[in-house]
């Protein structure tokens, strides 16, 4: 930010400023007329700077050297000068165009490079676009926003948007980015951003991410210690800090003198009480001008506090680790550990500066703890808070390996976290609970260069992009402090913890019944590892092949592992955290019992109110002893209500509940050693799945040369390709309303009436049977006779039964009758040994929601594999961290990132007989490349509204609806009254369908959906009965003439769940997609705001502010 001539002029980093922190934007431009004090760069600033300008050079260098006609521009003239100079350069069509600079009465550009492309622009049968270097190795968001800086500054210069900018990294890979993917999240940064500039409102800093980066945080730190800021009470939140400011509470101290008996809106009773102390504890502390703590009441279950302190032993170990979350996918680049060797304390570093390295300090640490526990059997490893753990649990599923070692470690309770100790013994007068502000009780000021955390990322940041080993070293001495600073406290808590408690001895927890199991596992994935990837020598197409057969052979123990961590962890839990956990329900009561059967009863509790997933139906454990429970028979939010029926003898007054763990997946496995052991042999049994997993393009009898499969999406065109399949495996895409169901069917019946056997299977039994009852219809029409099954899990379950396939609920018996033609049932009943091979066809509908390590299991029945889906709608829910594309779902394994499948290696189906074309625009620009079509009868399909219609109603697109609101997490009360309001002002109206006939709307006509079932609760008790009211993965497949959408969530900081989730492109594609006419997305605009902190993020949230802009350009023609 500067002035040029008297007016403001900005660059790209001023809005990456602006997006992280508004304040900073107040700071920098009341410094511009009145300067002030900030903090001066460093040297390692300087190097940075110096490292980066090496990179341009060479980049330009190889750009010359490559035949380029390179055209500089000369950095020695005046800015005017130079502007010049890039537009004659651009008229003049050179190749590449260095050091072009951009500037109009708002915006100053200095893009490194130019880079002409072919394509139609005002200069002529070119364009530009934009290339940066970076000498970071991956890309990141402030880069991006720098790229559409140029790109918006070039859209100037040559009367286009560029389609692509790019970046040249250090690690001397080049990333192109298309420029429609986060522009629309940058232009709306933009005209915010200049709005901030030209209407100031007040700001006031409040602590965020970027705190630790920015040059006014020590001026900002010095404010919060004079205002008292709320901030500074420690583990307080910011919504809890808006909640006390509406009741009027604004200072620290002013909580610490807060009336117990008052109640503050919205803030658990148990929750306030705890602030209220801990401000009260600081106050203290500042007056009396030392650290003070005070013991609390001791555990009465004798499991928590001072009670998970183990004796102390000579071979004990202390663990911390430095991750950096910038690196991508994150890298944990230093493990260290101190302990006591000959007498003497030592420290141990394993470093690891990408993912290989990662993987290698990873085995190493674990094979040095295993080595020293065999010393000294009664050792612990101490670490403070769960970062360390989590990371180790995460880094072993991701490379498969150390998964014995560190899995026994968890059950024999090795690790020690003192955190938990500290947080369930005592509470201390410190705005924070971290390591460094408890080292006051223990320890001397440390008088290292690095001081905290954020500010080790930021060195090894440094370190990145200079190399400079010094700061390596810097970083090695914090983390030895971190170490021993963890062995003090852990002495510093023997001092405090009471001498006649006992010491904590461990036990053995976790999977007890598969304990041996696992061990025999791990023993024969050994033998599977030598066999398959022994020799380094194969191709890199054969390597890759084994190398992913072996990580997904043990796909389902990693994909449990997360499911028994989290049961187990809820032992540890507080009430109060329970209560906080949405996948639980904490703080029941018992209110009555009644005897339901002969052996179960029904039991009432009450519960305060909180947010939680668990519905009716659902099997619930205790979450203090993760004993099953039972069944929830009904859940009442608004009253507090659940109902669950169980067989416990005794009746517990009080628990909390949440789910138990993972489903047996061993048939699964088997089908997957199964296949491993066919690849080995050499044994041509699973063509298609050998084609699949080498993502070779579908294979053909009669086709020599890569052609279009069907290049229209004519069902007969599919049908001749799928008849051809030769081994082979062939994916239908199918985007909304595209006919996915009707072509699957017709393929099935028209195979059955050749004589071929036909398996069908999903991910879910609600799939299966909606493709059954299509394909009924169509034998039916057809005159088409076979004989199908159905595998149930039950006699009284509700699965699909018809004129030709009846309901079976024996695996043997299914097997032992070869006389069905069409076998249908999930990947359990396929993966069986007794149906291998045994089918012409395998169908798999809804893909996109198949892991690949299913699609393994269940295809070894099948010849040729038909798979019928979308990767751009719902996907298939990961929950374990898995190595390599082992986690992937078939789907998006199979494209790769693409967002439409390419006419030679599959099918994708144009056409969408579902969405006006007001709708359709936006799904198909924005998922869909701009390939989805609509059938020329949608644009029939309309609202009919009356003049008493809803203001925000419209004939049909898609339309936002801002709704302002705050703290809101998974549920809205103030979305809800406006989609009620729209609601009932619907079933007031009528619609015309694509045939041109008029009807009155109603119910069915009608969708609501939200993200969270929370919210979806609450909406169900706003509707009428019988309201179509759901998530997306309910209405999946389903459609209606108006769609309601509500967001619930307030800002980034009432995210329940990650960016990924709430803003999901694939679940904002499903959701939209279910309109014919109308499409209605009710959010805050806050939302739209999100700051970003990754590329992946910017693209996700690019999608949300997208659908904005279509429906401003939408509301200005209605």
């Amino acid at each position: 930010m500067h002035k040029v001539q008297n007016n403001l002029i900005f660059s790209a980093s001023d809005l990456s400023y602006f997006l992280e922190c508004p304040h900073r934007t107040t700071l920098d431009r009341l410094s511009l007329d009145q300067p002030m004090d900030k903090a001066v760069a460093g040297e390692e600033t300087r190097l940075i700077q110096e490292k980066g300008v090496e990179h341009e050079r060479a980049y330009l260098e190889s750009l010359k050297s490559s035949g380029r006609n390179v055209v500089e521009i000369d950095d020695a003239l005046g800015l005017d000068e130079r502007c010049a100079a890039t537009q004659e350069a651009m008229r003049g069509g050179a190749d590449i165009i260095y050091q072009a600079v951009f500037m109009n009465d708002r915006w100053l550009g200095y893009a490194d490079f130019l880079k002409r492309v072919e394509g139609a622009s005002e200069l002529g049968d070119y364009s530009y676009e934009p290339v940066d270097t970076k000498l970071s190795t991956q890309p990141k968001t402030k880069h991006l926003i720098q790229l559409c800086v140029y790109s918006d500054l070039l859209q100037d210069a040559q009367g286009t948007v560029p389609e692509s900018m790019h970046l040249a990294l250090g690690n001397g890979e080049s990333r192109s980015f298309r420029v429609e993917d986060y522009r629309h999240y940058y232009a709306r940064s933009r005209d915010q951003f200049l709005g901030f500039i030209e209407n100031p409102t007040e700001t006031r800093p409040e602590p965020c991410d970027f705190c630790n980066f920015c040059h006014w945080h020590e001026r900002c730190e010095k404010q919060w210690e004079v205002e008292d800021h709320l901030s500074l009470v420690a583990n307080i939140t910011k919504g809890q800090i808006r909640k006390l400011r509406d009741a009027g509470i604004h200072t620290v101290a002013d909580l610490a003198g807060h009336d117990q008996s008052v109640a503050i809106s919205g803030m658990n009773k148990e929750v306030l009480e705890r602030l209220r102390e801990q401000a009260s504890l600081q106050v203290q502390g500042r007056t009396s001008g030392k650290p003070v703590y005070r013991l609390l009441k001791q555990d009465p279950d004798g499991r928590k506090g001072f009670f998970r302190m183990p004796e102390p032993s000579e071979g004990d170990l202390f663990f911390d680790m430095e991750g950096d979350p910038l690196y991508p996918e994150g890298l944990e680049y230093l493990f260290g550990v101190y302990y006591l060797e000959n007498g003497e304390w030592r420290f141990t570093a394993f470093w690891a500066h990408d993912h290989d390295a990662e993987k290698k300090a990873l085995e190493d640490f674990v094979d040095f703890v295993v080595e020293r526990l065999k010393q000294y059997p009664d050792a612990h490893i101490y670490h403070y808070n769960h970062y360390e753990v989590t990371a180790i649990k995460r880094l072993m599923s991701r490379y498969a390996t150390r998964e014995r070692e560190v899995d026994d470690l968890l059950r024999r309770e090795r690790f020690v976290d003192l955190f938990k100790v500290v947080r369930e013994s005592i509470r201390v007068s410190e705005p924070s609970y971290s390591i460094k502000n408890l080292e006051h009780f223990y320890m001397d000021a440390r008088d290292a260069d690095v001081k905290t955390a954020v500010g080790s990322i930021v060195w090894y940041e440094h370190w990145r992009e200079s190399r400079d080993d010094d700061l390596l070293e810097q970083i090695r001495k914090y983390n030895e402090d971190d170490c021993r600073s963890t062995l003090l406290l852990r002495d510093w808590l023997l001092g405090l913890r009471p001498s006649n408690l006992p010491w904590f001895s461990g036990e053995v927890r976790g999977e007890s019944e598969g304990v041996d199991r696992i061990t025999e596992h791990e023993q024969r994935l050994a033998r599977y590892e030598k066999a398959l990837l022994g020799n380094k020598a194969e191709d890199p197409e054969t390597l890759h092949h084994n190398t992913l057969i072996y990580q997904l052979l043990d796909f389902h123990r990693r994909e449990a592992k997360p499911q028994w961590w989290a049961m187990f962890a809820r032992q540890d839990m507080e009430t109060a955290d329970l209560i906080e956990d949405s996948e639980c329900l904490g703080g029941l009561e018992l209110v009555s019992t009644e005897k339901a059967t002969t052996k179960s009863m029904d039991c009432v509790y009450r519960f305060p109110p909180q947010e939680t997933k668990l519905k009716a139906g659902d099997v619930v454990h205790v979450a203090e002893s993760s004993d099953r429970l039972g069944t929830i028979r009904s859940l009442d939010d608004e009253n507090g209500t659940v109902t669950i029926r169980t067989t416990f003898a005794e009746i517990p007054e009080s628990l909390s509940i949440g789910p138990g763990g993972p489903v047996e997946t061993r048939v699964l496995s088997e089908a997957l050693f199964r296949y491993a052991d066919a690849h080995l042999a050499k044994k041509a049994c699973y063509p298609a799945l050998d084609a699949f997993l080498t993502r070779k393009p579908p294979r053909l009898k009669g086709r020599e040369a890569p052609e279009p499969l069907a290049p229209h999406g004519h069902l007969a065109q599919i049908l001749d390709a799928v008849e051809r399949l030769d081994g082979s495996h062939l994916y239908i895409q199918g985007p909304p309303g595209a006919g996915k169901t009707y072509t699957g069917s017709h393929l099935i019946v028209a195979l059955l009436r050749k004589g071929f056997r036909i398996g069908v299977t999903s991910n879910s039994h609600k799939a299966i049977d909606n493709l059954l009852e299509a394909v009924e219809k169509v034998a039916q029409k057809e005159g088409v006779a076979f004989r199908g099954v159905k595998k149930t899990t039950q006699k009284n379950d509700l699965g699909f039964e018809g004129h030709q396939i009846e309901a079976c609920t024996s695996n043997p018996d299914i097997e032992s009758d070869e006389d069905y033609q069409l076998v249908a049932g999930t990947a359990w009943l396929f993966a069986r040994e007794g149906l291998d091979q045994r089918f012409d066809y395998l169908f798999i509908d809804e893909a996109g929601q198949v892991s690949l390590a299913n699609l393994v299991a269940m295809g070894t029945s099948a010849r040729n594999l038909v798979l019928l889906g979308d990767q751009m709608q719902l996907s298939q829910p990961i929950q374990g961290s898995h190595p390599g594309h082992s986690g992937d779902s078939a789907l998006d394994y199979l494209l790769n990132g693409r967002s439409v499948i390419e006419p030679e290696r599959g099918v994708f189906l144009e056409t969408t007989r579902r969405m006006h074309p007001d709708v359709c625009q936006f799904i198909s620009d924005a998922i869909y490349a701009g390939c989805l079509m609509p059938h020329e009868d949608n644009h029939k399909q309309r609202l009919m509204l009356s003049s008493t219609a809803h203001p925000e109603l419209v004939p049909n697109g898609i339309r936002m609806v801002e709704v302002m609101h705050s703290d809101r997490g998974q549920q809205c009360p103030e979305e809800a009254d406006v989609i009620e309001a729209m609601y009932q002002s619907l079933l007031k109206q009528s619609y015309v369908d694509k045939h041109g006939k008029e009807h009155p709307m109603r119910q069915e006509n009608i969708l609501v959906i939200s993200p969270y079932n929370i919210q979806v609760n609450l909406l169900k008790g706003r509707l009428p009965p019988g309201a179509r009211v759901g998530t997306v993965d309910k209405f999946q497949g389903q459609e209606a003439e108006a769609v309601l959408i509500s967001m619930a969530t307030s800002d980034a900081d009432n995210m329940p769940r990650n960016a990924d989730f709430l803003f999901s492109r694939n679940r904002l594609n499903v959701a939209i997609s279910r309109a014919r006419c109308l499409a209605v997305v009710v959010a805050n605009p806050a939302l739209l705001n999100v700051p970003c902190k990754s590329v992946t993020e910017m693209e996700l949230v690019n999608t949300l502010c997208w659908l904005k802009s279509y429906s401003d350009q939408l509301r200005a023609r209605h």
